[in-house]
């Protein structure tokens, strides 16, 4: 079988997403067309709508006005399966996204948090992303995040070396199945890209948290217009403890770098909830993001 390259797997898979076909000249000028706003289900103190790895998410992602839900695994359970394995949950949130009319935003593996994939002495981490890879692609969807933070940290070159090695071989997995894996972390964008070329998958790409990199201190502007829509899978946006438009963080400049790159996808808001009112201040952020897409 011919393998396609990272581009091509990229291009393809996201316009297959967009419902688009791949006919020249298809591509319209219109700010950010392509572009979908989802939002997470995680608890509100990461910026989520208080539901992880509940169904009920999937409805209130909805009222809200969001597109898609980005939907956590939750779990292990005692039988030792992630809870959205199981065929039953799956079949519970595509009837869900079906009944309200949005759909699955990617997923999100905070199992990884626990079981950090830098470790070669913990091979759950593994494991975990192979049950994950086909159940994404039984949601009709195709990124999944995969985290490194706290104690799966990524701070020497060997453990990104163990990492981009380890991405090679479960990107071939991902490929097979249509699936890209997402890594999300507190490196720059330099030190993502090398992790990339060791991983030498299409199917490996970097998750880009706007919050969590403007943190850390890097130029999030440059970085996205550098990375490209070529190695950026799926964004994060979000300015905590603002309100988005009301922080440090231009969104505007924000969604104009992912305008000029081309990128087609999911922007998923992980905002917290200032006023402690979860569906108000998601409206909120909702509306503002809309609003500058409006006006770019």
């Amino acid at each position: 079988m011919k393998k396609i390259s990272r581009r091509e797997f990229v291009i393809t898979g996201a316009m297959a997403t967009a419902g688009l076909s791949l006919l020249p000249g298809c591509r319209s000028h219109t700010p950010l067309q392509g572009v979908h706003i989802g939002v997470i289900d995680l608890n509100t103190d990461i910026g989520g709508l208080g539901k992880t790895a509940q169904v009920e998410a999937v409805s209130k992602a909805s009222e809200i006005g969001f597109e898609g839900l980005e939907v956590t695994f939750g779990g292990p359970d005692d039988d030792g399966m992630l809870l959205l394995a199981y065929e039953d949950r799956q079949q519970q949130y595509l009837e869900a996204f079906q009944e309200y009319g949005i759909r699955a935003a990617g997923t999100h593996m905070w199992v990884l948090h626990t079981n950090v994939l830098k470790d070669p002495n913990d091979p759950l981490g593994r494991h975990w992303v192979e049950m994950a890879i086909p159940v994404t692609r039984n949601l009709n969807t195709e990124v999944i995040l995969l985290p490194f933070f706290w104690d799966g940290e990524l701070k020497t070159r060997d453990e990104m070396n163990y990492v981009g090695d380890l991405l090679s071989e479960l990107g071939t997995e991902a490929e097979n199945h249509g699936v890209i894996l997402g890594i999300e972390n507190t490196l720059s964008a330099e030190d993502n890209m090398r992790i990339l070329e060791r991983a030498d998958s299409p199917a490996v790409q970097v998750y880009y948290d706007v919050g969590n990199s403007f943190n850390y201190g890097y130029d999030i502007y440059n970085e996205i217009r550098w990375l490209g829509s070529e190695h950026i899978c799926q964004f994060h946006l979000k300015d905590n403890p603002h309100y988005l438009g009301e922080g440090e963080i231009d969104i505007r400049e924000v969604l104009k770098a992912i305008d000029e790159i081309g990128f087609s996808g999911w922007v998923n808001l992980e905002t917290v909830a200032p006023s402690g009112d979860i569906r108000s201040d998601m409206k909120r952020n909702l509306e503002y993001t809309q609003n500058v897409i409006d006006t770019l």
